[in-house]
């Protein structure tokens, strides 16, 4: 049930989110953009969700095959030497 309920809300809030973003795009009547600047939009957005999903892709590729476990962090020597100096 809570994990309906946060499910819910996470779509609630993207669509609140998309609703808000369309209404004020379609009200801005006074900026005037050119078919080389939705191009550049268009461009830009991809562009991100490409470098953004292959990050994602690196981070689960990097949990599932182990890389992450072999790293020892030693951090209470790590503490002591920044405490001396």
């Amino acid at each position: 049930m809570k994990k309906n309920v946060i499910i819910f809300s996470f779509i609630f809030v993207l669509l609140v989110s998309i609703v808000f973003s369309l209404r004020f795009w379609f009200h801005m009547d006074f900026v005037d953009i050119s078919s080389g600047g939705f191009l550049a939009i268009a461009i830009c957005v991809i562009v991100s969700l490409v470098l953004g999903c292959g990050l994602m892709a690196l981070a689960f590729f990097s949990s599932r095959s182990g890389f992450d476990d072999r790293v020892d962090h030693d951090l209470e020597s790590i503490i002591e030497k920044h405490k001396k100096l």
